[in-house]
């Protein structure tokens, strides 16, 4: 085996070695610096940094300036009161964590101020500003969605410095230290405006899935306010559902370890 081949091999296993090691850690655990990395896992430098290289471009892994790397993928959220388990908030981690790849047309990107609808979800004062992005979200290539986010703009006035047409929203509130943490989500079958219809592909009156989602970090603060549309007939849902008694007892386990 060459030495070139032999290197692409180690960082490979390195990455696979870091999702397991962390596959059943809380959500954002923060990983070793380098170096440590480095002694755990009996590797040179350059290796540990293309293998983080690797899982940032999955959305495995985020790094905050002068605060270091952390673990966002694969992981599971478990709502107690719910009783319903969700997989990774963001689109773009789903997406990617499923072996498939995202990516987004811009069609309006701004700074706005919050109309009734967005100002009430997410209780904002009168005249309060957003940040609004609406885009085209296409998974392998194909349409899914028309998705539109309103994020308040005292909260992350940078926001409008990036092109969000291959950058996922959520995972760079995180680089910002807004790390979302749960979302209240509500889905409706209604039907196509001509709106809808001319950016999804449709006829009005289509059937269409219309999916409402505020998102928190985990000291309850609002972070988004997002309205997604898709076809109804291509949108999928999948979700596990617990006996409320099966919840408590797996809550419970975890509390005593």
């Amino acid at each position: 085996m060459s030495e070139v081949k032999k290197k692409q091999l180690l960082y490979m296993q390195l990455r696979d070695s870091i999702l397991a090691d962390y596959k059943d850690k809380p959500y954002y655990s923060p990983l070793p610096g380098e170096r440590e990395l480095c002694d755990i896992y009996s590797v040179s430098r350059p290796t540990v940094r293309k293998a983080l290289e690797i899982l940032e471009d999955e959305g495995c892994t985020i790094r905050l300036t002068g605060k270091g790397a952390f673990f966002i993928g694969n992981k599971e959220f478990v709502d107690a009161n719910n009783d319903m388990r969700f997989s990774d908030i963001a689109f773009y981690n789903q997406v990617s964590l499923r072996g498939d790849y995202t990516s987004s047309k811009v069609l309006l990107q701004k700074i706005e101020i919050a109309d009734k609808e967005v100002a009430v979800m997410l209780r904002l004062p009168k005249n309060a500003k957003v940040f609004h992005l609406e885009r085209l979200r296409y998974i392998n290539g194909k349409l899914y969605s028309l998705a539109n986010a309103y994020i308040p703009y005292e909260l992350c006035p940078e926001l409008t410095e990036y092109d969000f047409s291959d950058r996922s929203l959520h995972n760079t509130l995180c680089q910002y230290g807004h790390v979302p943490f749960k979302a209240d989500k509500t889905i409706e079958i209604s039907k196509a405006s001509e709106y809808d219809a001319m950016h999804l592909d449709l006829k009005p009156g289509d059937p269409i899935s219309i999916s409402s989602t505020v998102t928190y970090d985990e000291q309850g603060n609002m972070l988004e306010y997002a309205v997604t549309r898709a076809d109804a007939y291509k949108t999928l849902i999948q979700m596990q559902v617990y006996n409320q008694d099966h919840v408590k007892d797996k809550v419970m386990r975890e509390k005593r370890q």
